[in-house]
């Protein structure tokens, strides 16, 4: 089949390389010349390019689609001002995933939601390696893209070398992903974030992020979504809640398990080595790993091996006799959990400019941080556009007026790393939040 994809952007280029790798004939048209695209971009066309997907950037689209017999036009491009009426199929997201579904012969097990999809990712990840299965990983820990990553390693073949997948699936990628078949799906949370991409609605986010209840064989789901969920079956999870099937506390740094799934119930206790918002989050890779069939003792074993991700919780060292962590955190339900881990510590925050191509409550950030840190320092730089916004810092710190905290605001991590030394004394602990998880330095 001849197709052509209309837009060469985030939703386009994956499209293209799965039709190709399905054996089809696929151009890719943008109006934008290849050299206008970003360079890590610009490698993925190239590749693609290599891959036998045509390119044809920089020009308009072809006047004769004749020659073509189905086409996929872009979410952001309206369809009524390219394919102007002409008899192709038009392919959707569904048609998509359907391809995607057939590629991938293995069981998945897909996660889902607002907060917590990384962290649980690797922690299911984790415990399925540690009981021997050979385990294909997909996360934002690889890119933020994850469609692309995911076709990526289709185009691999490495669900051929897997025994099973452990999927991160984001409000964008499930578009792609509504006809892929799960083995179990998990849920963490809906909370209100993205909503610019959704003009402002709360309830369309909602439906895009409910896409995983239909998707799944074992559905699996936050307790607190209870009132969001339209599925009977659902395996509940959470901490210390009698309505979970799953719940869990930590207690002396053991997590404890008690569980009542199907045919299977009982208890356990692992140790575990993290807290915050990793205590909920093993809770759910506990529930997905003994929905699927596990032992207890593979999974209790491999719950007190884990030591975390980069950027999530992340130690950093002793520098300058101060103790230095690094947390992903920068909405409000994220932040809380974290900074709850360091009670009682001196503590000193540095907190990027919480938006991203996506405006937050910084307000309500700087509320939380106000509770919990002595000194506040607040960057304007957005690393996500590349743009300088001092009044982004000082919402931040605007927040926190009813604080005692030293609050300051400046231009860039580094200078915030500078001051959080000069502002801070031997024995605190120097925390940098926000989303610079990959950019951030250390102090």
């Amino acid at each position: 089949m001849r197709c052509i994809v209309i837009g060469a952007g985030n939703a386009g280029r994956p499209v293209a390389r799965i039709l190709n790798h399905a054996g089809n004939d696929v151009l890719i048209t943008d109006k934008k010349p290849l050299r206008e695209f970003p360079e890590d971009i610009r490698e993925i066309l190239l590749k693609m390019e290599k891959e036998g997907v045509e390119l044809h950037l920089g020009s308009d689209i072809p006047d004769d689609l004749k020659n073509f017999d189905s086409a996929y036009v872009s979410p952001t491009i309206p369809v009524d001002n390219t394919i102007k009426g002409e008899k192709i199929k038009l392919l959707k997201n569904e048609d998509i995933a359907k391809i995607m579904d057939n590629e991938i012969d293995i069981d998945i097990i897909g996660i889902a939601g607002t907060l917590g999809k990384t962290s649980t990712t690797h922690i299911i990840s984790h415990i399925f390696a540690s009981a021997g299965y050979k385990v294909w990983t997909c996360s934002s820990q690889h890119n933020n893209l994850l469609s692309e990553i995911i076709v990526d390693g289709i185009i691999h073949n490495y669900h051929k070398k897997s025994d099973i997948a452990v999927l991160e699936i984001p409000h964008g990628t499930i578009r792609l992903m509504s006809k892929v078949k799960l083995k179990v799906g998990i849920l963490t949370n809906i909370y209100p974030e993205h909503l610019a991409e959704f003009g402002g609605s709360m309830e369309k986010y909602t439906a895009r992020e409910m896409l995983i209840a239909n998707m799944p064989d074992i559905f699996i789901a936050n307790i607190k979504c209870r009132n969001l969920v339209n599925r009977n079956d659902v395996i509940w999870y959470g901490s210390k809640d009698d309505e979970c099937n799953v719940r869990g506390e930590l207690i002396d740094k053991k997590l404890m398990i008690k569980y009542d799934v199907g045919n299977r119930a009982g208890k356990f206790q692992s140790p575990l080595k993290m807290s915050g918002y990793y205590v909920e989050n093993s809770i759910a890779a506990a529930a997905a790993s003994i929905c699927y069939g596990l032992d207890e003792e593979s999974i209790k074993d491999a719950l007190g091996k884990f030591s975390g991700i980069p950027g999530h919780m992340e130690y950093l060292g002793k520098y300058s006799k101060r103790e230095v962590y690094f947390d992903a955190a920068y909405i409000p339900e994220g932040l809380l959990p974290t900074l709850k881990s360091f009670s009682g510590h001196s503590l000193v925050v540095l907190i990027d400019n919480p938006d991203s191509s996506t405006p937050r409550d910084k307000y309500g950030l700087g509320n939380i941080l106000g509770r919990y840190a002595k000194v506040i320092i607040a960057t304007g730089y957005n690393e996500t556009i590349g743009k300088l916004d001092m009044a982004a810092a000082k919402e931040v710190l605007a927040g926190a007026y009813n604080s005692k905290a030293l609050k300051i605001a400046v231009e860039d991590m580094k200078t915030a790393g500078e001051l959080s030394v000069k502002y801070s004394k031997p024995g605190d602990t120097i925390l940098h939040v926000g989303p610079g998880a990959i950019s951030h330095m250390k102090v």
